[in-house]
């Protein structure tokens, strides 16, 4: 837990400092899915609970840091490609993230997934 603290602190120094462009609000997209914990000095911390089969809109992203609380398979499709990619989530993953050009995701696995994912407003 240490080590996430630490590793949260650094990366929420980053992404006050960095430069982003304009990205969608993902609660405002996604409601049904996304809840706001945190939105305070640039920041936002979301929970995403996404049962078996729930999709989100298309949407984008600022720099962002990105925990799982509870994994599954998360599959993800580039509007301007088509291309899609996927990731099978284990609790306790995470990674941080450029800012991301329009995309739609899905829980393509078969159990309820999780995750906390920090943005720069």
């Amino acid at each position: 837990m240490k080590k996430f603290i630490q590793a949260f602190l650094f990366f929420s120094t980053l992404l006050i400092l960095a430069q982003t462009t304009q990205a969608q609000d993902m609660c405002k997209s996604n409601p049904k899915y996304c809840k706001v914990l945190n939105d305070t000095a640039g920041m936002k911390m979301m929970l995403i609970t996404l049962p078996p089969g729930a999709k989100l809109v298309t949407h984008t992203h600022p720099v962002n840091l990105v925990y799982c609380l509870q994994g599954g398979l998360y599959k993800w499709t580039y509007e301007s490609t088509g291309k899609t990619e996927s990731y099978q989530m284990k609790p306790g993953d995470h990674a941080q993230g450029s800012p991301e050009e329009a995309h739609h995701s899905w829980n393509a696995g078969k159990t309820t997934i999780k995750f906390l994912i920090i943005e720069q407003d």
